[in-house]
């Protein structure tokens, strides 16, 4: 058997990241024409990162922002994408490490440690990058559902008082991202797609 060489386990892992095309989302895209996927999500939180990079707070580094964006998503391909709330908050988290072990590991194993690292620095969220990345995280789908010209497809049972409880943690420290989370959610109210 010939031995795999290194080009072979980026190939693998990439063909694997592929997958993410075909993990389905909860919120539709901006025009409520279907699902959004997983791939498009992490494709426009890399643009956010790029685009809202003032609103990171001073010596953010925003390529590492980008870096963590685009693998953290990558453990969906096994573990699906999910609300997380408190009552399946452990379960998730299971089910996500078990898939960055097993999808990460595909990869060369310096490539396999840098990503891994990337996806648990994200998830512990101890750095400006790994705050400033779940920010943009929690507010994308709010901008797609409820931003300005979203379709008035009504979103139940969640209400904006669930919404605005369960992102503030991860918008209240960004101001400007806070007011306009608030925002989207007063205006979705008032339009009727979201009830109080």
């Amino acid at each position: 058997m010939e031995p795999t060489t290194r080009l072979d386990r980026h190939l693998g892992f990439l063909l694997t990241a592929d997958r993410l095309k075909r993990v389905e989302r909860s919120n539709r895209l901006h025009d409520g024409s279907r699902f959004e996927n997983s791939a498009e999500h992490s494709w426009h939180l890399c643009l956010m990162a790029l685009t809202l990079a003032e609103h990171a707070p001073p010596g953010t580094d925003i390529g590492r922002v980008v870096e963590m964006l685009i693998v953290h998503d990558v453990v969906e391909i096994d573990a699906g994408d999910h609300w997380v709330v408190a009552e399946n908050a452990a379960a998730v988290a299971a089910k996500e490490a078990a898939a960055a072990e097993r999808l990460f590991a595909l990869l060369p194993d310096d490539q396999h440690r840098r990503f891994h690292a990337l996806w648990t620095e994200y998830e512990a969220r101890t750095t400006a990058e790994a705050r400033f990345a779940r920010a943009l995280d929690s507010l994308h789908p709010m901008l797609l559902v409820w931003g300005p010209g979203a379709s008035d497809e009504v979103h139940v049972p969640v209400t904006a008082a669930f919404m605005r409880e369960h992102k503030r943690a991860a918008l209240e420290p960004y101001p400007a991202l806070w007011v306009l989370a608030q925002s989207l959610l007063d205006g979705a109210v008032a339009r009727g797609v979201l009830a109080p």
